[in-house]
């Protein structure tokens, strides 16, 4: 576990040039499929058919892909896996940063007690 705001933001530097080296991805997910042949008495497979599917902008997409271009895509897939994997790690180191610059001393000088005699305050009953 990183400890020190030096060792977070030394993190977050090496989270953006990893980032950076994926130069190529395709999102989503591929998968290998089989076909059984309905007309066939002996249920042969047809295949593997590949496709990418996936989300962009909340729409579901789907494409076909070549059994001679899957292993070109497999790589590239990984590459957005771990590009996903490592926003979700530049966000967190991110936050902790953000959290700890803000509960820095320096920033605690805001945090005062308002007095109780403010315009705002109800005054109290006197016991007369």
């Amino acid at each position: 576990m990183l400890t020190s705001f030096a060792q977070l933001e030394a993190r977050r530097d090496q989270i953006l040039q990893q980032m950076k080296a994926i130069d190529r991805l395709r999102r989503g997910s591929l998968s290998r499929q089989f076909f059984k042949k309905p007309a066939s008495a002996s249920k042969v497979q047809q295949g593997p058919y590949y496709v990418l599917q996936g989300y962009i902008q909340g729409q579901k997409f789907s494409e076909r892909v070549p059994a001679d271009q899957a292993p070109q895509i497999e790589p590239l897939v990984a590459n957005y896996k771990r590009f996903e994997k490592l926003a979700e790690e530049f966000v967190s180191v991110t936050d902790q940063l953000t959290r700890r610059s803000q509960s820095a001393p320096a920033a605690k000088k805001n945090s005062r007690r308002r007095s109780a005699r403010s315009g705002s305050a109800k005054p109290t009953p006197s016991s007369d």
